[in-house]
């Protein structure tokens, strides 16, 4: 429970005649405070003015107090200069208790950094510690997005639609993922897609977003029975664009998309189907009642039911009935329905504690009717209704009792990162956060203890743990917290036994990390969590960092003779000029002449010549501390013949002898295509890419055993992702063999999966790895291929978007993200078409390698050879522009826009995740300066605005009408920051 100081009606009520903004940069109307310096400078809006810290003093903060309660959705920090900058972004309910936004306090390289948050507060803090080059701290501005107009309702409810075509079910529509979306599964119209709130909810506004930009003929509508239909959003007539919204005021349960046409002839689709407003929070809750009649409990006042009711056990007076919310709740109208018309004098009262009460809705001198209503404001967790008299001598009763509001707590573990000790195939540790209470993780085998552990990326006040088995038993076990995943704090304890199903715990603290350890079951259930709940106050991560990462560096360590600890050394700048990641190849023993080193004659030591396993542990340590990523490309496909595991096999085989390593390899007395005679073994072996680099075995369990203890190995050393060198290929390979011994493994950790050389959203679906090279727009080593270079040189980039569209976003419509690094095989490329590449890649959304192959960088370039330092500085910004500004971020929309010639200009929107930080970005892809004019309308970008250039960090042209014009030089861009 909250501290009671910490929520009286002065900190949370707002008094009715106080202004403040209900939805965009709220800012702007913020009340400003900082530690030193000008304060109101970074919420003027304007990038001409900043405020500065008067010092050079580290933890410099500048302060916001919004006025009022908002549900917050995106945060905006422009810095003064372009820099490695160490900062963090909290908020808070009350201006003393803060929960992280956003933290970058390991430093993080950038001038404008937009990020999508997720919560209801009141307050929003900046703390600056510190830049690696010793700047001022200084913003700009900060702006604060969010509105006090309610939440999307429709995460979470029922979806239905007419149709679906298979993977595009009607969910992906409410999912918050803009990726992945609705279609119908055909091409016949009309098409609906339909929500269902669960109750009846107040709306304050409906949304709705296309595929494509396109005359669409479409419908939303509102009802209270799935019946009577009222039109919210009326486009049967054909609207131009893709991004519809409108606000509306009304009561309606279920929501209604209609799609009747297209120009272009496009399915029926949804990429995000929203309805804002506040729900029936009281819908399902229960509490207590002065009596309640058998069969009329109070979950019939709550269960959205008319026939069903709560009634007291007799006539006399006064009754009461209290509601738990559960929670607290931003509570914003209540309403009491009785079973009779009649008089009655009543009353509705709020309680943060269950113990002093506010007055609601008075009606204790009487009151006519039914059906009572009362528009209210402020915090409250309790609802009590209690009635005096009735005239008639009716009953006190309540045949529906609702409270619509903002829940301020809620479950934080939602859609967060999940890892397990272990997991059963189909049973992964996201299941116990995905909000579905017919999924649950499940261990591998009945064997304990095991754990399961919820990531919820940032610090979060949390005030109640809850876990639901699967199975009602005496269960034992215990919940943890902790800041660090390294110490940590017991919040549940029931190591000795507690019997039943469900279990939770009140607790008060700051956590990140909340750990469920099952040390097992009177009845010997396997360990399971059906839902793991963290109700508290936050802004926890629904993205993966893949999802939303950017600049990797891959380095071949042995095949460059490049050190560990040269590499711990080079950090620094690699993250200074945009890098998030740094992946390295084959750093485990093995000679490096053949695929850099990827057979190896050890698979578990690091090879000497690029130092010791201390070295290894410490470079992941270096990248954590600067807030990078460490990838391993690794292989269980393959050894080397020099290995002794290989010799011993040879060996074993000839004398007819049973051991692992045999069983490793795959022996047989017949040669053909990529068989090998070997004296030594007496029988030929198999090896897929030459005489020197034998095959792995799958079609044994032994080999299979040892691929899991391989990859478990490894990514126990803390790396924060895998690649597979070529598992397509692997002997004896099928998807259902990977799953369980590669794939299955990797996801128990919830880590980023590459397949190399695997293409196609198939490697999602079916070998559940979660990035894809795109081969569609450039190869992976071998000869020069590229689909961009083409297109610069032709001057033409109409063909590009169907290209990303069948492979780049049905990769990520599947749940994946793809990764693609330029052509350099594509020799003469000129710096200013390469550049234009490049911005291409960093902008459509794709995990950006800088290298391919073995090319470029170097490890003893530290800049591409012969380009200037001016384009230098170009590649770096569009760099950084992609780390720091998750508009631009490997997953997430992107909707091309149409331009006064497609033929020669590319132009698309793109969003984060969640589609809440949003980028506008404009191609000219001919040989000399031109004028680029791109359509606006109905694209969710608000006009009037003044975008910034998130390239130079300066005002962009405004954006005055649904017509925008820039003047880009040849092979010229644009990339701004939109609203």
């Amino acid at each position: 429970m909250w501290p009671l100081a910490l929520l009286g009606a002065g900190w949370l009520a707002l008094g009715p005649g106080e202004a403040r903004a209900a939805s965009g940069n709220l800012a702007l109307t913020a009340t400003a405070t900082a530690s030193s310096g000008v304060a109101g400078n970074a919420r003027d809006g304007s990038l001409a003015t900043a405020w500065t810290a008067s010092t050079t003093a580290s933890a410099q903060w500048l302060q916001y107090d919004l006025g009022g309660l908002h549900s917050l959705s995106r945060v905006e920090q422009s810095f003064t200069q372009s820099g490695t900058w160490r900062f963090k972004l909290e908020a808070s309910l009350d201006g003393s208790r803060w929960a992280t936004l956003v933290d970058r306090t390991t430093g993080a390289a950038g001038q404008i950094f937009g990020e999508g948050v997720q919560g209801t507060f009141r307050y929003v803090r900046l703390t600056v510690t510190g830049s690696r080059e010793g700047f001022v701290a200084s913003s700009r501005e900060l702006r604060v997005f969010g509105t006090d107009e309610g939440d999307n309702l429709a995460p979470g409810r029922s979806v239905t639609a007419s149709s679906s075509l298979a993977g595009y079910e009607p969910g992906k529509a409410t999912d918050i993922h803009t990726a992945t979306y609705w279609v119908a599964g055909s091409a016949s119209l009309p098409q609906w897609l339909k929500v269902d709130l669960g109750s009846p909810s107040l709306v304050t506004g409906v949304e709705q977003n296309f595929k494509d930009v396109d005359t669409h003929r479409f419908q939303i509508e509102g009802s209270l029975d799935d019946k009577t239909w009222t039109v919210l959003l009326d486009g049967s007539a054909g609207l131009s664009g893709q991004a519809f919204s409108r606000r509306v005021s009304g009561t309606w349960r279920y929501v209604r998309l209609t799609v009747r046409g297209s120009a272009a002839g496009y399915w029926a689709s949804s990429t995000e189907f929203k309805v804002y407003g506040f729900a029936n929070l009281a819908l399902g809750r229960s509490g207590a009642a002065s009596t309640v009649s058998p069969g009329y409990e109070i979950t019939r006042a709550t269960d959205s039911n008319a026939a069903t009711y709560w009634c007291a056990t007799s006539a006399s007076m006064p009754q009461w009935m209290t509601i738990d919310l559960g929670v607290l709740a931003d509570v914003r109208r209540v309403e009491q329905n009785f079973v009779d018309v009649d008089t009655y004098r009543f009353k509705i009262e709020g309680s943060t504690d269950n113990s002093t009460w506010t007055t609601l809705l008075d009606k204790s001198t009487g009151a006519s009717g039914q059906t009572f209503g009362q528009d209210v404001r402020g915090t409250w967790r309790y609802l009590r209704l209690s009635v005096s008299h009735s005239a008639a001598g009716h009953w006190a009763s309540s045949q529906e009792f609702r409270v619509f509001g903002t829940p301020l707590e809620r479950d934080l573990a939602l859609g967060a990162s999940a890892s397990a000790s272990s997991l059963a195939p189909g049973y992964e540790p996201g299941k116990a956060v995905d909000g579905n209470g017919t999924s649950y993780w499940c261990a591998s085998s009945p064997s304990v203890p095991e754990w399961l552990k919820v990531d919820l990326g940032t610090p979060s006040l949390v005030r109640r743990v809850e876990q639901s088995f699967v199975n009602s038993d005496t269960h034992r076990f215990k919940l943890e917290g902790s800041t660090d995943n390294s110490t940590w704090t017991t919040l549940l304890d029931r190591s000795s036994g507690a019997a039943g199903k469900d279990f939770a715990q009140e607790v008060n603290g700051t956590w990140r990390y909340i750990r469920l350890t099952v040390l097992g079951s009177a009845a010997g259930h396997w360990a399971s969590s059906q839902t793991l709940k963290v109700i508290g106050v936050g802004s926890p991560l629904r993205a993966r960092w893949w999802e939303e990462g950017a600049g990797v560096m891959r380095y071949y360590p042995k095949y460059y003779n490049k050190t560990l600890n040269t590499i711990a050394s080079e950090l620094d700048d690699l993250r200074a000029r945009g890098y998030g990641a740094i992946e390295l190849m084959a750093p485990y023993t093995g000679p490096a002449d053949v695929w850099a080193g990827l057979g190896a004659t050890d698979n578990y030591s690091i090879d000497p010549s690029i130092g010791s396993m201390s070295d290894f542990q410490n470079l992941l340590t270096q990248a954590r501390a600067r807030g990078m990523r460490v990838l391993m490309f690794g292989n269980v496909g393959y050894a080397r013949d020099t290995a002794s595991f290989f010799v011993k096999a040879q060996d074993d085989n000839r004398t007819n002898t049973y051991s692992k390593e045999r069983m490793w390899f795959h022996f047989r007395a017949t040669g053909g295509e990529r068989w090998y005679w070997s004296s030594r073994a007496g029988a030929y072996y198999y090896a897929f890419w030459g005489q020197n680099i034998p095959s792995y075995n799958f079609n044994t369990q032994e080999w299979r055993d040892e691929t899991r203890k391989y990859i478990r190995f490894w990514m126990d050393k803390g790396l924060d992702g895998f690649a597979l060198d070529a598992p397509a290929v692997y002997d004896g390979i099928t998807p259902a063999i990977n799953n369980a011994h590669i794939t299955d493994v990797l996801r128990a950790y919830d880590t980023w999966a590459n397949s190399e050389g695997a293409p196609g959203p198939g490697y999602v679906t079916e070998w559940h790895y979660n990035s894809i090279q795109d081969y569609e727009l450039t190869n992976w080593g071998g000869a020069g291929f590229s689909t961009i270079i083409p297109a610069i040189d032709n001057q033409n980039p109409d063909g590009l978007e169907n290209i990303l569209k069948n492979n780049r976003d049905a990769i990520n419509a599947a749940g994946g993200i793809t990764q693609t690094p330029p052509s350099w095989e594509v020799a003469g490329v000129p710096a200013n078409k390469r550049l234009l590449e490049i911005a291409t890649l960093t902008t459509v959304g794709t995990l950006f390698y800088l290298h391919n192959g073995q090319h470029t960088l170097l490890p003893h370039e530290s800049v591409i050879p012969n380009w200037s330092q001016a384009d230098q500085a170009k590649l770096w910004s569009l760099m950084r522009a992609q780390a720091s500004y998750k508009a631009l971020a490997p997953t997430g929309a992107r909707v091309k826009l149409p331009t006064q010639d497609n033929r020669k200009f590319y132009a698309f929107t793109r969003t984060n995740k969640d589609g809440s930080v949003k980028a506008l970005v404009i191609l000219n892809y001919q040989a000399s300066s031109q004028t680029v004019t791109v359509n606006l309308t109905h694209t969710g970008l608000q006009i009037p605005q003044t975008p910034v250039d998130l390239l130079t960090g300066s005002t962009a042209p405004a954006i005055s009408s649904a017509s925008y014009s820039v003047t880009l030089p040849a092979y010229g861009y644009t990339v701004l920051g939109v609203d």
